[in-house]
């Protein structure tokens, strides 16, 4: 479990296995509809492959113009360069996958102790069936 956010490619084409987040443009939206699907804005996956006049995704989600999200099983879609607005790697936020890591650490100490207080120390019955 981590926290992920998305930046700005650190080369001009993806390499193979880069998960990236493309944004379409209008225009994109419109061709693509009928393998996407509608009104789609922006499909996120792994790529495939990619070169200056394609990328290749293994989708694994789109996002259409509302904002509303909806998840692919990593199939393979084409996208034309002339149809993309922006692409942008998916990164390990280090600061949000700490906090959350601490948030969770601080969780289980607090879940530890109360158990700890809790009278789940003596107070039994020996083997013998009496008391300690």
């Amino acid at each position: 479990m981590g926290c992920y956010t998305y930046r700005p490619l650190p080369t001009p084409v993806p390499e193979a296995g880069m998960r990236v987040q493309v944004a379409l443009t209008d225009g994109g939206s419109d061709s693509l509809s009928s393998r996407i699907g509608p009104g789609i804005q922006q499909v996120a996956g792994n790529v495939i492959r990619a070169d200056t006049g394609a990328v290749t995704l293994a989708v694994r989600e789109i996002e259409n113009r509302r904002g509303e999200r909806d998840d692919w099983l990593g199939e393979a879609v084409v996208v034309p360069r002339r149809f993309i607005r922006d692409i942008q790697e998916r990164r390990m936020s280090v600061g949000g996958t700490g906090l959350l890591g601490g948030a969770i650490a601080a969780g289980l100490v607090a879940a530890t102790a109360a158990m700890g207080s809790g009278g789940f120390e003596g107070g039994g019955l020996s083997a013998g069936g009496t008391a300690h």
